[in-house]
């Protein structure tokens, strides 16, 4: 009599298995496959929504642009290329002086003394030179210059202070601010072109005023150097520029 066969259970089992193995690795790779296009789309968005990011992302791998030029150090020179710098300033300014007087003098506006172009261009000279590499100063020549400089700056500054003009322009200022607003009116003063000269003046004396008490502090300049004798006798519309100014280094060495 013959057995019977048993059936074997193995071969389904090992089949199921298999067929799960390769359907596994089919889905895992749809689902990585959809992963990733998941991720670009959400980078893209979160690029799009980010414009800092993005300009950082850009800014890495885009191509670079211009280098900046470093700032000028103050090594103790003064070029040619300095002197050019200042010199190109004090002229342009001279020229709107000479334009805004001829104006004046076109609308018979003239005011006592109103600044000149020859003034208005030493004293943006003298404001360039004292800031622009102000170490330069130690070198004895640029020195004598600039002492100079102040000396003829501090007069001509006495004489714009004292004049009938600057006295005119502090009563536009007054009488602009008293009658602005009313019955709708803006007072305007007589010359208003040599006005702002003058007020630009003024400005750019403040300026000078402040880099020369910064150069008594560095102890670049001696207000000492200002006198006539041993120190004494420094004439008082310098004197007033120096303030109470005295050396707390000495940057020349």
């Amino acid at each position: 009599m013959a057995t019977p066969r048993r059936v074997s259970r193995q071969a389904p089992q090992q089949r199921r298995a298999e067929g799960l193995s390769s359907g596994g690795f089919l889905l895992a790779a749809l689902l990585t496959c959809a992963f990733g296009v998941g991720a670009v789309v959400a980078g893209y968005f979160w690029m799009k929504s980010s414009p800092q990011s993005a300009d950082a992302v850009l800014a890495a791998t885009g191509k670079s642009g211009p280098t900046i030029a470093p700032p000028t150090v103050d090594n103790g020179s003064w070029t040619d290329e300095d002197i050019k710098g200042c010199s190109d300033a004090a002229a342009a300014a001279a020229e709107v002086a000479k334009k805004r007087r001829l104006a004046a003098v076109s609308g018979d506006r003239v005011g006592l003394g109103g600044p000149d172009a020859d003034l208005v261009q030493r004293s943006t000279y003298l404001l360039c030179g004292s800031t622009r590499k102000p170490l330069h100063l130690c070198q004895n020549y640029w020195r004598d210059w600039y002492m100079g400089a102040i000396r003829e700056h501090a007069k001509d500054f006495n004489k714009i202070t004292t004049s009938a003009y600057w006295t005119k322009v502090s009563v536009a200022d007054r009488a602009r601010k008293a009658a602005a607003g009313a019955n709708g009116q803006q007072w305007q003063a007589v010359s208003d072109d040599l006005d702002q000269t003058t007020r630009e003046v003024g400005k750019m004396h403040d300026g000078i005023t402040a880099a020369f008490r910064s150069l008594i502090t560095d102890g670049i300049i001696d207000p000492g150097d200002f006198g006539n004798v041993l120190g004494f006798g420094i004439p008082p519309d310098v004197g007033a520029m120096i303030g109470d100014a005295r050396a707390e280094r000495h940057l020349c060495g």
